[in-house]
């Protein structure tokens, strides 16, 4: 049988799909792109209200081709069928059934099912190990590598320990056995992914020091990538591990999402504001070179023009490499939702616009820093007549690219790494030529 996933939202949701697709080929499925598959299988997000209603959308544009196309059986799975199964069940007749977020390698049993419309609620936070079968959707060169499933942490504002469950975390010996079977695949470069990557380890007596270290070892791979570290856990070692490892990119992702002290109790966030300045102190001095991307919510219940100001404040006298934002999403389910004072949309929208700005500046700045710089880049494939490529200050698709003249002499392959003398940037990217 032809299969087709298409998968929706974060990377997390890209390695569970990676999951999924290995699991129907280990059951003697093939996988295809949508236009010629049998069944259609989309991994839903349901995180907040853009992501809820592309994932609708989407649902409905691939219901057309049970009508128009190949398709026999639309199946939806992920985050919005943890939230939402009745209610789309009774909403949406044109899918076949509901798998939720657990129990990925058991997901060709939906296949099996002839009953219209049925919902299996697995229990969430599966965890893989090394053996699971996985096909990649990623470039050959790079991965994700999911270190442990669901949070234990009570933010106001989010949904995820409900969708996905409390933090379970993966033995290092299982994260470092996929590392090693990556690489034998041909991957250089390893993105750790988690919803709380600074927790890891302390379910199950460990921490992540002990498993980068580990990690390091394994021959062959030449960036790990750290994503979705917490404030709270940056410890002193883990600064003096990072700053010494070369393999690990000195590169932190710490979502702080406000520096209000008033908004951060009502967000339930643990880390006050002079730690987190604490904290982005003791990474720039003891890591050299470090990047600092981060990301923001504007528009929380209550915010106030003046609480608005000190972030928008914040942001321009830090100087984040990286800096995104979110409007606030009211979300059934968590304890801001229902939250007096909602902030109006257009409020929202107009402080949203504002800090992008700012932050619009700082990113144009910081990048122009790098011109007349030298940096090991992964090449990533070509466009119009360039190779696109990404050095160690830009993730895979959150941050830009490095855009790199094309020559005669010139011949590249997607995931050569090579050495790029920065010429130019503007805010999202920069240009580059290879020196020998």
């Amino acid at each position: 049988m032809k299969i087709s996933i298409v998968s929706l939202g974060c990377s997390k949701n890209l390695v569970d799909s990676e999951i999924m697709s290995g699991a129907l080929t280990r059951s003697g499925h093939e996988i295809s792109p949508e236009d010629e598959a049998d069944v259609i299988i989309v991994n839903t997000c349901g995180f907040i209200g853009d992501a809820k209603k592309e994932s609708i959308d989407t649902i409905l544009d691939l219901s057309e081709r049970k009508v128009s196309g190949s398709c026999q059986k639309l199946i939806v799975t992920g985050c919005l069928v943890e939230r939402y199964a009745e209610v789309l069940k009774n909403e949406l007749p044109e899918v076949d059934a509901f798998w939720g977020t657990g129990n990925l390698l058991k997901i060709h049993e939906v296949l099996e099912d002839r009953r219209p419309g049925t919902i299996h609620k697995n229990p969430p936070g599966t965890i893989y190990d090394p053996d699971s079968p996985r096909v990649m959707l990623t470039p050959r060169h790079y991965a994700y590598v999911k270190v442990s499933e669901g949070c234990s942490r009570t933010c106001s504002f989010c949904i995820i320990p409900k969708m996905r469950g409390i933090m379970k975390s993966r033995p290092v010996a299982s994260i470092v056995g996929e590392a090693e079977s990556l690489v034998r695949q041909g991957v250089r470069e390893i993105n750790l992914i988690a919803q709380d990557m600074t927790s890891y380890g302390r379910d199950i007596g460990t921490n992540l020091e002990t498993m980068l270290r580990e990690l390091a070892q394994v021959d062959g791979l030449r960036w790990i990538r750290i994503h979705y570290c917490y404030p709270w856990g940056i410890t002193d070692s883990l600064v003096e591990l990072i700053a010494k490892e070369e393999k690990i990119l000195p590169y932190i992702d710490m979502p702080l999402q406000h520096i209000s002290e008033r908004m951060l109790r009502a967000m339930d966030r643990k880390t006050p504001p002079a730690r987190i300045r604490e904290i982005l102190k003791k990474l720039r001095d003891g890591i050299d070179g470090v990047v600092l991307r981060t990301t923001f919510i504007v528009g929380f219940p209550g915010e106030t023009d003046e609480e608005f100001e000190e972030l928008l404040e914040f942001v321009e006298e830090t100087g984040f490499d990286r800096a995104g934002a979110f409007k606030y999403s009211q979300e059934e389910g968590t304890p801001a939702g229902t939250m007096d004072d909602q902030v109006p949309e257009d409020v929202k929208e107009e402080r949203y616009e504002r800090l992008l700005e700012a932050q619009s500046e700082v990113s144009l700045g910081k990048n122009l820093s790098l011109v007349g710089t030298v940096h090991q880049g992964f090449i990533e494939g070509e466009e119009n007549g360039d190779y696109i490529a990404r050095i160690p200050s830009q993730a895979p698709e959150v941050d830009g690219y490095t855009y790199v003249k094309k020559t005669g002499e010139l011949k590249l392959k997607t995931g050569e790494l090579v050495s790029i003398k920065i010429t130019d940037a503007d805010v999202y990217d920069l240009k580059g030529e290879v020196i020998p």
